[in-house]
């Protein structure tokens, strides 16, 4: 029995003897691309499913026009745990004017006060509970207004 060699001869009958390897990586090579591809797209498909709840802390207002009750303007105002008043700048027409500020649970004492307007001040008021004050503007103008406790906390009435 003669064994034939040469060009154009295979000594082993094995199927795909003789291909090239690299034809046989490449399919497994697409396959992982494909693959990844498809993960990250779900993943980035999910991304876009989250909770609508709200976060812990209330978004911040910083700028505020009054509700009008019996021609008094009044203004809610929190004193927030980040140390900053919200609304930060009140607008306001001269004349009486309430404030009523709140303090959430979870923040620091805080109080509301308008250095030029000695009867605009409000006693401290601590974590969960609220005070308020009622007072009079009949100069328009620019007033500043803080908190005592924390002097950085400060805002602006505009009277105009």
């Amino acid at each position: 029995m003669s064994v034939m060699t040469g060009p154009g001869t295979s000594r082993c009958p094995t199927p795909g003897a003789g291909r090239s390897r690299h034809r046989r990586t490449a399919r497994p090579a697409t396959l992982t691309v494909a693959f990844t591809l498809l993960v990250l797209g779900f993943g980035l498909g999910l991304s876009g499913c989250g909770s609508d709840a709200p976060t812990s802390s209330p978004p911040t207002v910083t700028s505020a026009t009054p509700k009008i009750e019996n021609g008094v303007q009044i203004f809610d105002v929190v004193g927030a745990a980040s140390l900053e008043f919200s609304p930060s700048t009140l607008t306001a027409r001269p004349g009486k004017i309430t404030v009523n500020l709140t303090v959430p649970a979870g923040s620091a004492p805080h109080n509301f006060v308008i250095p030029e307007i000695p009867e605009a001040r409000t006693s401290v008021a601590s974590a969960g509970t609220s005070q308020s004050v009622t007072f009079t503007v009949d100069k328009p103008g620019s007033y500043s207004f803080l908190c005592t406790i924390h002097p950085n906390m400060h805002g602006t009435l505009t009277v105009g």
